[in-house]
């Protein structure tokens, strides 16, 4: 909080309809539930490195994030918790000093099996008991739940079968729409032409194109996907 206090003085804030924001008189738990509620908005022009920042403190900057990852019963959840206690993973300090809060992530866990049709007897149910399918809806609903700013998804429909891959998408397309900056990692260039609005291609650990996703063609990203930087910094062209 004292970063967000900082940043307020120098007029790093502004408002949805871009009139600058004090915090002038306002204590650190009413700043912090202003900035969390996604009403307050770093300016434009402002520039904030989060590289060697920690989850809280980029947290504290009220920047939500949200991660898919590629590993989803190793990075995204614990196979041998239930649902409900995965859903704990991202709500644990919110409980009383020394306490644990179950309702709530109770309530969110039955929430998302309801409207994601998550085929499992209940909450009380290990993760490592669902299908592949099952296991990314109860990943993905739980980290959309938590109403990002920014969502990465990397091969978020892996070993999926067709309906639980339509779902997904269809999930991360309605995150667009309401304005979540989504970034989807993957390989598919059929699914990456349909649902992104940019491209950008790496290879060898370097950014070898940006393509607006309306235009772009199979194989002009294709070309991207074998190019490589000389060491003189020309291009080259992969074998």
């Amino acid at each position: 909080m004292k970063r967000v206090e900082e940043l307020g003085r120098q007029h790093a804030f502004h408002d949805r309809a871009g009139k600058e924001v004090s915090f002038q008189g306002m204590n650190r738990g009413q700043i912090r539930k202003w900035v969390e509620s996604g009403d307050v908005l770093f300016k434009e022009d402002e520039i904030i490195n989060l590289r060697n920042k920690n989850p809280l403190e980029i947290r504290e900057l009220g920047i939500r994030l949200s991660f898919v990852p590629e590993d989803r019963l190793g990075m995204g959840l614990v196979e041998n918790m239930d649902i409900t206690d995965n859903m704990m993973l991202r709500s644990y300090r919110k409980g009383p000093a020394g306490f644990l809060d179950r309702k709530h992530p109770r309530e969110l866990a039955e929430e998302i099996i309801r409207s994601l049709e998550v085929s499992t007897p209940g909450a009380g149910t290990p993760v490592r008991r669902l299908s592949g399918g099952n296991v990314q809806k109860v990943l993905v609903g739980r980290e959309i739940a938590f109403t990002p700013k920014v969502l990465m998804a990397a091969y978020p429909v892996r070993g999926l079968d067709i309906n639980s891959s339509y779902t997904i998408y269809h999930l991360l397309t309605r995150q667009k729409e309401n304005g979540v900056a989504v970034i989807f990692v993957g390989e598919d260039l059929d699914v990456l032409l349909a649902l992104c609005d940019r491209i950008m291609v790496l290879n060898g650990g370097r950014i070898t194109g940006i393509v607006d996703a309306r235009t772009a063609t199979k194989e002009e990203i294709g070309l991207m996907m074998t190019r490589t930087e000389s060491r003189e910094g020309g291009e080259a062209r992969g074998e």
